[in-house]
Order: structure tokens, then C-alpha cells, then sequence
């Protein structure tokens, strides 16, 4: 485990490298409370923030905020997404929310899809990268304001189609991480 969190740290810093934002190296914390506070962030990396168990529906607090708190909503979801944005969130790990921006940059700045897909491919060689997208999705697409606004502190889902489009590049995405990781078996096996 702190082998991964350790090549996590060092993957994301080699990541901010590609950007010229040299960061001064930090020593890692090794201490108790650090595994347990690093263990709780992959749990929540990796956990839908709307689920559906037989007949009911759960929330995760995450989604409960977005909810909630206007002002929170808006940090999660800029009126434009940008790659100075995404960069802001790896540096404070918030890999969740830099996701989701990657996805929607997916969209967006169709020039850059391969360094959307590279950079899932290669946290995927740490992490569940497919696993974390659809949390990541579950997480954030039904609050996306592109696609509900809030109506007396619940959720109106009016563009169901800007929904699905977002579903649609999520797996999109997933199917470059499976053929790549098809791709490494296949080559591994030679």
C-alpha cells in the first residue's frame, strides 16, 4: 500500500513535470496516521457518490455537499474547464475532481484527447484507473449544473442528454484503458 501511494505521488509529480511546473520534492510521511489518512482517500477515490442498491438510492456526503453548498458546487464545476485547473487539483491530490475535469476536457478539447487518455492510462498502471472513472462519473455527473440545477436543495436532472454524453465519453475513455491494457498483456506474453 505505500508502495502505491508512493508511485501515485511520484507519477503525479512526473505528470506536473510534462507541464514546466518544477515543485520542490517533499519527504513522504510514513507515520500511522499518514497510511490511514492516505488508505481513506483511495477508499473515497474509488467509492460511487450515488449508488443504487435493490430499491433505493445512496448518497455519498460529496454529493450531499454539492447539493447543499452553492459556493462548493461552483469550485467543483468552473464555467469553463481548463488544464491550469486540473494541474491546481493533482497538486492538492484531489485526483477525483481532476478527473472529472479531465473527462469534460475530453469533450471539450478534442486536440488534446490523447493526453486526456495518456494520463488515465498511466495512473492505471497504479490504480483501477476504469473503477475510478465510473466513481468518479457517479460522483459528479448528476450535479454537474451542464446537466441539473438545484431546485429547493434537489436535484432536477434538464439536460438528461448532456448526461448520457458524459456517460458516453466516460466509457469512451475506459475502452482506451482496456485496449491498453490488452495491448501490455498481449505484448507481454510475446
Amino acid at each position: 500500500m505505500n508502495l502505491r501511494i508512493t508511485l501515485l505521488l511520484g507519477v503525479t509529480f512526473l505528470w506536473l513535470l510534462s507541464f514546466g511546473q518544477v515543485q520542490s520534492l517533499m519527504p513522504i510521511d510514513t507515520t500511522q496516521k499518514s497510511v490511514e489518512h492516505w488508505q481513506k482517500w483511495l477508499t473515497d477515490l474509488n467509492e460511487l457518490g450515488v449508488e443504487k442498491k435493490n430499491d433505493s438510492f445512496f448518497v455519498k456526503q460529496e454529493v450531499l455537499l454539492l447539493l447543499r453548498d452553492s459556493d462548493y458546487r461552483k469550485s467543483v464545476y468552473p464555467g469553463a474547464y481548463s488544464w491550469q485547473r486540473v494541474t491546481e487539483l493533482m497538486n492538492t491530490m484531489e485526483l477525483k475532481k481532476a478527473f472529472w475535469h479531465l473527462i469534460n476536457l475530453y469533450q471539450t478539447d478534442t486536440s488534446r484527447r490523447n493526453m486526456v487518455v495518456g494520463t488515465f492510462v498511466l495512473y492505471d498502471s497504479l490504480m483501477d484507473m476504469d473503477k475510478i472513472l465510473v466513481s468518479t462519473f457517479y460522483t459528479y455527473a448528476f450535479t454537474d449544473p451542464q446537466v441539473c440545477r438545484i431546485i429547493n436543495g434537489k436535484p432536477d436532472i434538464y439536460r438528461p442528454d448532456l448526461l448520457e454524453k458524459k456517460l458516453r465519453t466516460t466509457r469512451e475513455i475506459i475502452n482506451y484503458i482496456w485496449m491498453n491494457r490488452k495491448n501490455k498483456q498481449n505484448g507481454s506474453k510475446k
